[in-house]
């Protein structure tokens, strides 16, 4: 007789708990918080939409490796990853960030699975929880950005790459997926290849004894590697490292490096760029608490004298290393060191309740429980009240409030044409994602990246308001609120339609029509 307690004995519900906890914590509200859609967020966005639409990118290059962007040729994987979710839910906030989500949640599913294979399913399940609740990893699966796939393939090319130490036919299965990790983010075209040259030298007996497996590991993953390092080296594939400098000062490359073992970055105060952290006292990329279980667990791991050990020290040594080249303290580029410390999170709490004697573990695990609830609801306030809400409105041009607000309610108007100031920040995406714009149309001309006023996309045309000789008839106008003190500084007058305000009550755009020249000054 068919018995459901033996399915249920088989499943592991802790697990499903820590993964319903990393669902919560990635969708709960997330076309809403962060409040704001970035010029990025729309970008992959709209190029998604035109790969569903005509299976080409908004430039009209068909299902193209790298997308050119704003001419920074950004890998295409995360893009098409993007275009079911388009398909199914249609192009919005909710569709594209969804994807970032569920790339996160199934991130902490291998994360546990790779911690089993390293340590035992006591410490999966605890490093599963850390990456669950980790600030770092929920910011960045909370916004439509390639990069959260890059923690994603790399704990799974090495899941495999352990499993192959017991059966060596996972080797070209590893291979295969850290070939495409090189397709996520630049920093992996540095972390990637050194580690994979690290694991070579800590397991050679491993890859000589497995011979054919390692031959078939090699012919697969060289041709990508191959492919791409042929693009990373044309101009379009430098483009990035043109644009972000690549640091050559020995001095500053050190301090660059040790600022992402900085206890100021990893439990306090984070990233400090509201771009890439939410920059609230208390509230680093880590919990505070974390500061006693990351370093037990780090001491612990060196201890043991184990090969598997061995791979996390050797991506503890590497994972600065790409965005110490560029920068010191930046979370995005750093952000596959985030699984590395919930694993030794998650292996520094099973080591320190061993510590307390029997009589206090309750004591101790009630004080846990306690100290975690409350890191937990400061990091809910700091991030959906005062960063979502207030925060992300007022900072970096990359995120403008009150974009979706003014198309929107263009699109749904009678205007026969739209002005959209070109002080705003590329105003062009927005315009094709919220109005969605035909990418069949656009592709027959599409706006070149370096030009920014006096261009249209099809009424809607982004101009300087000082070099209006005259204001249509029937037209809104979408401007900045300190436009309004200029226009009126030179004699205008206007008709004000509507504004625009942030979650904080402060003025982002104003929507206005009839701009006339009443008195010449």
């Amino acid at each position: 007789m068919f018995k459901y307690s033996s399915i249920i004995n088989k499943i592991n519900i802790s697990l499903l708990i820590v993964i319903l906890i990393s669902v919560l914590l990635r969708v709960s509200f997330i076309s809403t918080a962060p409040s704001s859609f970035s010029v990025d967020e729309a970008s992959y966005a709209y190029d998604a939409y035109s790969i569903l639409e005509t299976m080409r990118d908004r430039y009209g290059k068909f299902l193209p490796l790298f997308v050119r962007a704003f001419d920074d040729y950004r890998e295409s994987l995360y893009i098409f990853i993007l275009v079911p979710f388009i398909k199914i839910f249609g192009l919005n906030e909710f569709a594209v960030r969804l994807a970032a989500a569920l790339i996160g949640t199934l991130t902490v599913l291998v994360l546990y699975y790779l911690a089993k294979e390293i340590f035992n399913k006591d410490v999966a399940l605890c490093a599963a929880f850390f990456l669950a609740i980790s600030p770092w990893h929920i910011f960045f699966s909370r916004i439509c950005f390639r990069a959260i796939l890059f923690p994603l393939l790399f704990c799974l090319g090495l899941l495999f790459f352990i499993r192959s130490l017991r059966k060596p036919k996972y080797l070209p299965l590893s291979a295969l997926i850290f070939g495409l990790t090189l397709y996520t983010y630049p920093s992996a075209r540095v972390f990637v290849p050194l580690f994979l040259l690290g694991l070579i030298v800590i397991f050679w007996n491993h890859l000589w004894t497995n011979r054919g497996q390692t031959l078939v590991t090699c012919i697969i993953f060289l041709p990508i590697f191959t492919l791409l390092f042929t693009f990373w080296i044309t101009p379009e594939g430098m483009a990035r490292g043109n644009e972000t400098g690549i640091e050559t000062e020995p001095f500053r490359l050190i301090v660059n490096y040790l600022s992402y073992f900085d206890p100021v970055f990893l439990f306090i105060k984070g990233d400090p760029n509201p771009r890439r952290s939410i920059t609230t006292i208390g509230i680093g990329e880590l919990h505070f608490f974390e500061l006693i279980t990351v370093l037990p667990g780090i001491y612990f791991s060196f201890k043991q004298n184990s090969k598997k050990c061995s791979i996390l020290f050797l991506w503890l040594l590497l994972y600065p290393l790409p965005a110490a080249l560029t920068d010191s303290a930046h979370a995005l580029r750093s952000m596959v060191g985030a699984p590395l410390l919930s694993i030794f999170s998650g292996y520094g709490i099973p080591r320190l309740i061993t510590l307390v004697s029997s009589r206090k573990k309750v004591y101790f695990t009630l004080i846990t429980t306690f100290v975690v609830t409350v890191s937990m609801i400061l990091f809910l306030n700091s991030y959906f009240i005062h960063y979502s809400k207030y925060t992300i409105s007022r900072v970096s041009k990359i995120w403008q409030y009150g974009m979706k607000e003014a198309i929107t309610y263009a699109e749904n108007s009678s205007f026969d044409s739209v002005i959209v100031s070109d002080q705003f920040w590329r105003p062009d995406i927005y315009i094709l994602f919220y109005a969605k714009y035909p990418p069949a149309i656009y592709q027959l001309s599409p706006i070149d990246p370096s030009v920014r006023t006096d261009y249209f996309i099809g009424k809607y045309q982004v101009a300087s308001l000082s070099k209006q000789q005259k204001m249509k008839d029937n037209c809104l106008f979408i401007i900045k609120p300190e436009q309004i003190k200029e226009l009126d500084q030179q004699g205008y007058k206007w008709d004000e339609v509507r504004v625009i305000k942030d979650p904080g009550g402060a003025e982002a755009i104003k929507l206005v029509t009839n701009i006339s020249l009443e008195h010449p000054k």
